[in-house]
């Protein structure tokens, strides 16, 4: 016959059970033990969470069958579900922590809290619903590390599931709504306005000296007035719109951006950018640093003796007519030996050489470079693929292949140093880091399947995210840390939510606590919801409804 024992039961004044364990037990005959029957324990039956009067049926916590009710008298298990009267008050079914990623969302955001980001997106959008839907959209292009997750997944599985009161996760899967907001001038314009002038505090000459680019944006966009067919930038023609970038020559970060037809590369696209920036945002761009699209007569008199003149340019020259190309070639053949000329920039050995030159009958710098490392390596190519070619070529042709591979030059209104001008032109390599940041880290493209509104919206959210994420490149680059590794292990540390709206985080391992020191965050063990949302995102104390 089975029984129930129980062992330090506690029960509180109302008579419900505090605390206990107990035991089915059996009884069976022995005649050797004293008393002829012998008690043995058949089934734990862990945690009492209920017992009646007679101690002969309860509720129990089992280790191994759950909560369940059990009757000695039947000898019968019964299962116990949330609304059952015999354990009511005993908070068994509280609602459960909500357990979410929280490591990388909080240092990014804390990141740009001490960048200022925050406070340039918390100026530009002033409404919550407006600002919540920048924040979610910005966490979502940096933090999910080049994945395919959707935007309204990527939240609801992150600490910033906790923050964002004014608007459903689930309506930023396909986001409409934000991206049309993010497509109105006015959005552009007031965000360059404020990250303009936030800049300008630590430097304020930041936006004066810029460089100015082009990147061509293939789409399918019906009836968009931007669409034109161009070839330039990519390897076969279509129809494209042209994002045209302005960055700051300093730190590389945009200074303004437009979008114009696609076959448009010209003196006007420049002189309507100067325009709009000085405009919009009261800078005057007074250097420009161009690749050999913009090149044409009409910009060299613009810069030389017209409406331009005073600004510094300096242009790649074009191997086509009406430029001396080879005839500056030739006469620095010559001299390409010469260690004089000679001089190290990024790990190559250059020869760089000024001469003045006559284009469209004007006076211009010229610069000749080669890059000797670039020039060797591509002839040795050519000949390994071409060599039958190359030995029908005359000796005046080997000579040119010889360092075909690393010649340009430079056009500038400016004097300087060969070495000096050419730092200048490496400084352009910055937007190509952008427009490569933003096609493929951030998705700019494609652009199909988009309205021309939405489509801008998304241009300018690709553009913020890019701003942030060059920022926080540029703070690890000392101590050379890569971005992806940063957010991959940065994903390990979780944290809980507790009803009273006070999260509390894990313990961190070791490479966690690092990547935290390098940002200079400290890694919370607990916070305050509200408090956080209050002081670090500059929401407005009564949004916490959760």
């Amino acid at each position: 016959m089975a029984f129930i024992k129980v062992q330090k039961l506690v029960r509180n004044e109302d008579g419900s059970v505090r605390s206990g364990s107990a035991a089915i037990m059996t009884t069976e005959y022995d005649s050797s033990y004293k008393g002829r029957s012998r008690h043995s324990t058949r089934e734990k039956l862990g945690k009492v969470i209920s017992l009646d009067a007679t101690g002969k049926s309860g509720v129990f916590l089992s280790p191994t069958r759950g909560l369940v009710a059990y009757d000695s008298v039947s000898d019968t298990f019964e299962i116990i579900g949330k609304e059952d009267s015999r354990i009511k008050g005993s908070s068994l079914f509280a609602e459960p922590e909500i357990h979410t990623v929280f490591g990388d969302v909080y240092l990014f955001l804390q990141f740009c809290q001490k960048s200022g980001l925050l406070r340039v997106l918390r100026t530009a959008f002033s409404q919550d619903k407006e600002y919540e839907r920048v924040l979610s959209h910005l966490l979502h292009s940096v933090l999910k590390d080049g994945s395919r997750v959707s935007c309204d997944d990527f939240i609801g599985k992150s600490f910033a599931s906790y923050l964002f009161d004014e608007i459903p996760s689930g309506s930023l899967g396909s986001d409409t709504v934000y991206f049309s907001l993010m497509g109105e001038d006015t959005s552009r314009v007031a965000f360059f306005k404020a990250f303009v002038s936030h800049m300008r505090k630590t430097d304020p000459g930041f936006g004066t000296s810029c460089y100015v680019d082009s990147t061509p944006l293939p789409n399918t966009i019906r009836d968009n007035p931007f669409n034109a067919l161009c070839s330039h930038g990519i390897e076969s023609t279509s129809i494209q719109t042209r994002l045209v970038l302005v960055l700051d020559d300093k730190t590389g970060f945009p200074v303004w951006y437009s979008i114009i037809p696609g076959n448009v590369l010209d003196l006007g696209t420049l002189q309507s950018t100067m325009e709009d920036v000085a405009e919009t945002l009261d800078i005057c761009i007074n250097n420009f640093v161009l690749d050999a699209g913009y090149a044409s007569k009409a910009l060299i008199e613009a810069f030389h003796c017209g409406n331009e003149k005073g600004k510094t340019m300096t242009v790649r020259m074009p191997a086509k007519n009406g430029y001396p190309h080879k005839t500056l070639y030739h006469q620095a053949r010559k001299l390409m030996g010469n260690a004089k000329y000679e001089f190290i920039r990024q790990g190559h050995t250059y020869f760089g050489k000024h001469f003045e030159t006559d284009i469209f009958g004007l006076k211009m710098h010229a610069y000749v470079y080669v890059d000797k490392d670039n020039a060797l390596e591509g002839s040795r190519n050519y000949r390994l693929k071409h060599e039958d070619e190359y030995q029908a070529m005359t000796d005046k042709e080997k000579n040119w292949t010889s360092v075909r591979f690393g010649f340009f030059i430079l056009l500038s209104t400016e004097l300087k140093e060969p070495d000096a001008k050419l730092d200048d032109y490496f400084g352009r390599t910055q937007i190509e880091t952008v427009f490569k940041t933003s096609k493929e880290y951030l998705n700019l493209l494609p652009l199909s399947k988009w309205s021309d509104l939405t489509v801008r919206g998304k241009i300018l959210s690709d553009i913020i995210s890019t701003i942030a994420l060059l920022q926080l490149r540029k703070t690890l680059s000392g101590p050379g840390i890569s971005t992806c590794k940063l957010i991959g292990k940065t994903q390990s540390l979780m944290c809980t939510k507790k009803k009273d709206g006070t999260v509390i985080v894990e313990v961190p391992n070791k490479q966690v606590r690092d990547f935290y020191q390098e940002l200079k965050v400290k890694v919370p063990s607990s916070l305050n919801l509200k408090e956080f949302k209050v002081d670090t995102l500059k929401l407005k104390a009564n949004v916490s409804k959760k």
